[in-house]
């Protein structure tokens, strides 16, 4: 057999959230809604009739791949295509029994698996809903004992098969079970390969209202084939109701609405003269009549068939209710109960306001602090859908539980609050009678007693005020803006920082003129303010001028002129070392061959610190001689070194090309006194490529 043919899946999604009676435990968690197995017991064997075979016996615990807890609502089934939900809509968790794969395992053979719950079934959970849906694919050459498989039992106390029309067993080659869609997993198509057929979710409703009274199991199984690769799982949680039709008929009600229990596939519901009037699952009955009686024949996704008889009645039901305290020192309530209906019994649904509640008739409380309570009391009344709430303020006492509280400093120039608690009445040192007081300068030393309505003292509670100890709030800032530009404005030495913009950061960047502050508080509370006033200015003029526009030899002195405003400071750097302070001036350049250009620099400086600059660039004409020596005297021996030159003679013969200057030599001999040509090749500040040409002398 090949892996990956005929693979059978199973995926059984089986909600269960029961409100429980159980000897063993009180019906908690048995929906997972823990997000764990608490209250659940598991087992995992291996049954294989391939060689070697395999034939253990279970063992208890879980398994992490065997039985997993499920708890991404947002995930989906690959092996249907993503179209089947693992968790159901309104469920946070699900349980998945078995393993999803194969491949997970390097022997994948007979692996069976499952998953017990025991309670005590009671009027209140007899109703026992399943939610699921099935995933198959069918293995044509095996038989059913040896095929995947999902099964539901249910068990007595002493572990016999109750056989029950709930219980519910299936093979993959199971073809009673109906509602399937197919699917072909991606990279499973062609000859031999059976598409995967699963069934989307279907409710179940399992009749146990025969059992009251009794202690039962039930027990969720899963198996992979006995053969080899093909797997059966399964997702589940249940939930349990009372076997009854709920009736919404109340007080200001005009029409009744009768409910049946959900989880089942069909209704049919008739009048007293048997007359079938409705086949959904609520019979709305628009003219009531009181007494007015109704069957509803019900029949599950498993053929499973129940009957429930109900007669109309309206449910006139009042929510109310008393209290005293029992005595002055345990902070313990009684409460008493007068609520009152018309028809049946009511159940009770206590909030105690402080997180605690109760669902006892007339329940004593020992509240978790002293003084007054908010109480509310829900009442219902089943099997209606009638409720009535009633709120009420309680009073407790408890001499340790009165006291004080606030802050036990005042900021300067403010003051603080302090609360009272724990009392109905307050006698303070201040003649106030008030749950609280504001405390200013000077401060001092305060006390109270608490007192109840029904005349319980506290002891003295005592607290000293004084003032928040000062605390430096300090500034760091350039309050002035030149031209286009942005400064930052900063505070220290707070806990907590608001700008007039609304930043809360303690440094803010502005870009305008204006009135900024910035209000800052310590770990007390206590503020100050500090404020900056920013002013904006524009650059100042920086352009200037100069005369001749480039020098040589024979020009060499240079004249300046900026703005020349005497609001303006000018600082010079004039490119050869020289620096200078004015709005105008003349300058002396001691000129150098190898010196092509100057970059002059002015820095013009305003009155209120505000700097600008700019940069020109002063060209300087290279100087080359008519006449050179080349006598090795060290004077005027090589022509024009650093530049790129060529050198012709009078013949056009090309004799030096190169940047080192000409010695005066061809071929390393010396050349004849005469008359050279050369083209002289520079750059000026611009990177333009100048080209000079002349004639030179060589003299020897």
């Amino acid at each position: 057999m090949k892996p990956g043919k005929h693979i059978f899946l199973i995926c059984f999604i089986l909600l269960v959230a029961c409100s429980s009676v159980s000897a063993q435990n009180t019906g908690a968690n048995l929906g997972f809604e823990l997000g764990n197995f608490t209250n659940w017991s598991a087992y995992t064997w291996r049954y294989s009739v391939e060689f070697p075979q395999i034939n253990t016996n279970p063992v208890t615990g879980f398994v992490s791949r065997r039985q997993a807890i499920m708890s991404d609502t947002s995930a989906y089934d690959a092996n249907t295509g993503y179209a089947l939900r693992k968790i159901p809509k309104g469920h946070k968790f699900s349980a998945r029994l078995g393993d999803q794969t194969s491949n997970s395992d390097p022997n994948p053979r007979g692996y069976e698996q499952s998953l017990r719950y025991t309670m005590k079934i009671d009027s209140t959970n007899s109703l026992l809903v399943f939610q699921f849906a099935l995933v198959l694919q069918y293995a044509s050459d095996h038989t059913q004992p040896t095929e995947p498989r999902f099964r539901l039992t249910l068990y007595d106390s002493k572990g016999n098969d109750l056989k029950d029309c709930s219980d519910y067993d299936v093979f993959a080659s199971n073809k009673t079970v109906k509602g399937f869609q197919t699917y072909t997993p991606t990279g499973q198509q062609g000859p031999g390969v059976s598409p995967v057929i699963w069934r989307d979710w279907t409710s179940v409703g399992a009749d146990l209202h025969k059992y009251m009274g009794q202690t039962i199991t039930i027990e969720f199984m899963t198996a992979d084939c006995a053969h080899r690769f093909h797997y059966g799982y399964a997702y589940f949680v249940a939930e349990c109701h009372p076997m009854y039709i709920i009736t919404k008929y109340c007080a200001s009600d005009t029409v009744a609405i009768l409910k049946a229990p959900q989880g089942f596939e069909s209704y049919q519901w008739k009048d007293s003269n048997g007359t079938i009037v409705d086949t959904s699952q609520n019979h709305v009955v628009e003219v009531p009549q009181e007494k007015q009686s109704f069957s509803c024949q019900m029949t599950s996704a498993t053929g499973c068939v129940v009957s429930l008889n109900t007669s109309i009645q309206k449910y006139n039901l009042k929510a109310e209710f008393g209290s005293f305290m029992l005595d002055c020192f345990k902070n313990a309530v009684q409460l008493t109960n007068q609520s009152a209906t018309n028809h049946g019994s009511l159940t009770y649904e206590w909030n105690f306001g402080d997180g605690s509640t109760s669902n006892i008739k007339s329940p004593v409380d020992t509240f978790k602090t002293s003084g007054l309570h908010t109480v509310s009391l829900v009442v219902k009344n089943p099997p209606s859908e009638c409720t009535d709430t009633i709120t009420k303020t309680v009073e407790s006492f408890s001499p340790p539980l009165v006291g004080l509280s606030g802050d036990t400093t005042y900021c300067p120039g403010l003051g603080t609050f302090i609360k009272a608690h724990g009392a109905a009445i307050y006698d303070w040192n201040t003649s106030s009678h008030a749950d609280s007081i504001e405390v200013s300068a000077p401060g001092g030393k305060f006390w109270l007693v608490g007192h109840s309505t029904t005349g319980c003292i506290s002891d003295t509670s005592y607290i000293t005020i004084t003032p928040e100890p000062d605390w430096v709030f300090t500034q760091s800032n350039d309050t002035i803006i030149c031209g286009n530009s942005s400064i930052s404005l900063s505070a220290s030495g707070a806990e907590s920082y608001l700008w007039t913009p609304g930043d809360t950061s303690n440094t803010i960047v502005v870009t305008k003129s204006g009135s900024y502050s910035v209000t800052g508080a310590n770990k007390r509370g206590c503020k100050k303010t500090i404020s900056f006033k920013v002013s904006a200015y524009p650059l100042p003029e920086t352009d200037f001028t100069f005369s001749p526009s480039a020098l040589d030899r024979k020009h060499y002195n240079l004249s300046l002129k900026s703005a020349g405003l005497s609001t303006i400071n000018y600082d010079w750097n004039l490119g050869d070392g020289s620096y200078e302070t004015g709005g105008a001036l003349s300058h002396s350049y001691n000129i150098i061959d190898s010196v092509l250009y100057y970059k002059i620099s002015l820095l013009a400086t305003s009155l209120h610190g505000c700097t600008d600059s700019i940069s020109k660039y002063l060209e300087v004409v290279p100087f080359v001689p008519n006449v050179f020596t080349p006598n090795s005297d060290e004077i005027n021996d090589i022509f024009m070194p650093g530049f790129s030159i060529e050198i012709v003679d009078r013949n056009g013969m090309l004799l030096y090309n190169g940047t080192k200057g000409w010695d005066g030599r061809y071929n390393g001999k010396p050349a004849d006194p005469d008359t050279y040509f050369y083209n002289l090749i520079y750059l000026d500040s611009k990177e333009r490529v100048h080209n000079r040409r002349g004639y030179v002398i060589l003299i020897r």
